[in-house]
């Protein structure tokens, strides 16, 4: 069962860095993040509720990203980023995230003013050990998991850098990759273009 989960992964990963390769050679810009966060115990669509019940766990992550090409005169860019995490408090692993394939939307009315961005992306996610928090939220987990994450981006127009806003969420992908497991963080940083 493994063998075929870690099969369909590797699949899906080749789909998304084929679906990539005709605009790679379109934009070269790069990127490095540094946020951090806090885990919640909640399922990813309540982790941003006034409500949400927060664990006793935090994580630190790194992260550098290309864009690989920008579509519709620049409003949607298409980018890659690894990640490398590190947790503290009720759990003290190490997180992997690479190769994530991310989409991000650049435009919008009130740009001349604050530039925003709204990203969505995905990829595969290895923890060194087993997450406690994932354990004590759900019925099991897995060291493979899908990694996604949403993200809204604030900053100065003409700036380099911009503050990051991210939802974190390690998954079970509605059991194909496991048969149970996942985690939450919201989590805030800054990223730096050049």
């Amino acid at each position: 069962m493994t063998k075929n989960r870690n099969k369909h992964i590797l699949a899906a990963l080749l789909v998304f860095l084929l679906g990539t390769a005709p605009c790679l050679a379109l934009a070269q810009d790069f990127a490095l993040a540094i946020y951090g966060g806090q885990l919640t115990r909640e399922k990813w669509e309540n982790t941003i509720s006034p409500t949400a019940d927060f664990a006793d766990a935090t994580i630190v992550v790194a992260a550098a990203s290309w864009t690989a090409c920008r579509l519709f005169d620049g409003r949607l860019s298409c980018e890659l980023e690894a990640q490398a995490g590190k947790y503290f408090g009720d759990q003290n692993h190490w997180e992997f995230n690479l190769p994530i394939l991310g989409f991000r939307w650049h435009r919008f009315p009130w740009d001349d003013h604050l530039a925003t961005s709204l990203a969505w992306g995905i990829g595969p996610s290895y923890a060194t050990r087993v997450p406690e928090i994932e354990l004590e939220t759900n019925d099991d987990s897995n060291r493979w998991l899908v990694y996604w994450f949403a993200e809204l981006t604030l900053g100065p127009p003409t700036a380099n850098w911009e503050v990051l806003m991210r939802l974190h969420h390690r998954s079970d992908a509605f059991g194909i990759v496991a048969d149970d497991g996942g985690s939450n963080a919201l989590c805030a940083g800054i990223r730096y273009r050049f």
